[in-house]
């Protein structure tokens, strides 16, 4: 859903001031990464693979800015160690394949800590200038940045306070240049801050006593695994810092490389974790574990110092090769990372809808300004309605029960009233409908246009496989009180079973009568059956009131008809009810 926001913000059809307006309508970032997106679009086509592919270099980019903040914080293998995690965390891989500005964020906070660090090291007026630019980078990207300028803030002063007072006012000059220069490239933000300031949202819960320990275990894989390994690691880490002497002047704290990179780095955690638990117990929460995205660097950061600390070489290979192994196999065999569907389907939701909509009956939908991205291109012009009220409207005006297409994804379901179903039951048979991961559609065409009898005399001296043969699976079966339900799977082999019709249907003395039949997807078929072709559209459901059936014995069969290939086959089961 935020994806698409992107794509529409960024419409390199629409002009810079459509952008202005769309971003202080509905984002909650700065202008710069949509800017960003509007020029790749001009010049390399505007598509989601342009879009990622933003996130997917910064992310790239991370993994080498983190090697040189651990290097210059502690040491060359410190920061290989940390740059290794970082490439495979699972979280940032999530984050380096999104159209959103999360990765970018990231990079430039690495980026704007390496360069603190430089400044603090070496206090001249030209690092306080990249210093400078580097901040007015984070606070141009995500707002969030202001919580990392509050850290680095914290940090610049402490150092101003310990600065030999003959150095102490030429530092504070070039701190004030860094400062002015990020200041200025923050202001044309700061219209957009005052009215997010303004803003409360219900939905973002507030934090539980585990909130926290569940962001650091996702943050950091969410497996046992690692972190089994991590943990020993962070206190290794602990105790040698504990065990360091304290600096005879203030001025040599940034000589022990422990110390100071131990003040960076939890200075950074700490800010952003007191900030945003303090503003979740208020008003507004804040508990959303990309809120906290930009302290993922330290946590690899702390696991690299830890694991460099470690003199026993055999001992630090093993622990290294070990932590590895566990996400690799956490991210390609656990989560099946690569293979799993993680986004909600608007593209392929709205895709069955243009492949099969051809009587071109109106399509409706709740989520009308995400859709359109997708139907736009195809003149087709959807109407913004909520499920429940279009039947509503409906069951008051006869005059609008036509057939029509409905397309919803990100957490609106297809669930409806007791009243409604009933209505839906009287007046509509669902002819076709899309399952996917947090996305459906559903054709539902007038009751009375669907024939109620399919015509089988194609199949003399019926058997149990009649016609072309096809896999098939009747998982469940019951007749309760009338009702019966029945649910499975069938598709021809070798063929991809979104181009099959499938209609569940009884027959009792050589005369079928058809049921009201949904496609229900299954991907687990294919996957069950290491199929070369797509059978993820091959499951059905049925739910039928037979009380108004005729007396006598009905047995249920399967009926499947490919239409391009020709294929068609009638499979008669050991299903059977009385009436």
């Amino acid at each position: 859903m935020d994806e698409i926001y992107s794509m529409n913000v960024a419409n390199p059809n629409e002009s810079i001031s459509k952008l202005i307006s769309e971003v202080n309508l509905r984002e909650g970032f700065p202008y710069f990464y949509f800017i960003i997106l509007k020029i790749l679009f001009s010049v390399f086509g505007y598509t989601a693979t342009v879009a990622r592919a933003v996130s997917a270099i910064a992310g790239i980019l991370s993994v080498f800015a983190i090697y040189k903040l651990g290097k210059e914080l502690l040491s060359k293998q410190a920061g290989l160690f940390a740059a290794s995690f970082m490439a495979l965390n699972e979280y940032n891989l999530y984050l380096s394949q999104d159209a959103r500005p999360y990765s970018l964020y990231i990079l430039f906070v690495i980026i704007s800590f390496y360069s603190l660090v430089k400044l603090l090291k070496d206090n001249t007026l030209k690092n306080g200038i990249v210093y400078g630019v580097s901040a007015g980078l984070i606070l141009s990207i995500n707002f969030f940045g202001v919580i990392n300028i509050l850290s680095q803030s914290i940090i610049i002063l402490y150092f101003l306070v310990i600065t030999p007072k003959q150095y102490r006012l030429s530092h504070f000059k070039n701190y004030l240049v860094s400062g002015s220069i990020a200041l200025l490239m923050f202001v044309p933000n700061y219209a957009i801050l005052q009215k997010l300031l303004g803003l409360t949202s219900a939905w973002i819960p507030k934090p539980t006593p585990d909130s926290f320990s569940l962001f650091f275990k996702e943050i950091l894989g969410d497996s046992e695994m690692t972190l089994f390994i991590f943990l020993p690691i962070f206190y290794y880490f602990l105790f040698t810092l504990f065990s360091q002497e304290e600096a005879k002047k203030n001025e040599n704290i940034k000589d022990n490389k422990m110390i100071f990179s131990s003040i960076i780095s939890f200075v950074w955690i700490f800010t952003v974790i007191l900030f945003l638990m303090i503003k979740s117990y208020g008003e507004q929460s804040y508990m959303l574990i990309r809120y906290f995205s930009s302290i993922t660097p330290v946590f690899f950061l702390i696991i690299g110092f830890g694991l460099y600390l470690i003199k026993n070489k055999l001992i630090k290979s093993m622990l290294f090769f070990s932590i590895l192994i566990f996400t690799l196999v956490n991210l390609f065999f656990v989560k099946n990372y690569y293979n799993s569907i993680n986004k909600a389907q608007f593209r392929e939701a709205a895709s069955f809808v243009m492949k099969n909509n051809k009587n071109g009956d109106p399509v409706f939908t709740s989520q009308k300004y995400w859709f359109d991205y997708y139907f736009i291109d195809y003149k087709i012009k959807t109407q913004e309605k909520e499920l429940e009220a279009l039947f509503q409207e409906m069951a008051l005006d006869s005059t609008k029960i036509k057939p029509f297409w409905f397309v919803d994804a990100f957490g609106k379901t297809f669930t409806v009233s007791e009243t409604t179903q009933n209505f839906i039951n009287s007046n509509f048979y669902i002819e076709n409908n899309y399952d996917g991961f947090q996305a459906w559609t559903r054709h539902f065409i007038l009751l009375k246009d669907v024939p109620k009898v399919l015509d089988i005399s194609k199949f003399k001296n019926l058997q149990q496989y009649n016609g072309d043969k096809f896999m098939l699976n009747v998982e469940s079966f019951e007749n309760v009180n009338n009702i019966v339900k029945t649910t499975g799977w069938a598709y021809f082999d070798m063929q991809d079973s979104q181009k099959s019709e499938l209609d569940i249907v009884f027959i009792k003395e050589g005369k079928a009568t058809r049921l009201m039949t949904q496609k229900v997807t299954r991907p687990d078929v294919t996957t069950y059956f290491k199929c070369d072709f797509d059978a993820s559209n091959s499951g059905f459901s049925s739910t039928i009131d037979i009380s108004n059936f005729e007396k006598g014995k009905y047995q249920l069969a399967i009926y499947l008809l490919n239409k391009e290939t020709k294929k068609e086959g009638l499979y008669l089961t050991d299903k059977f009810f009385e009436k």
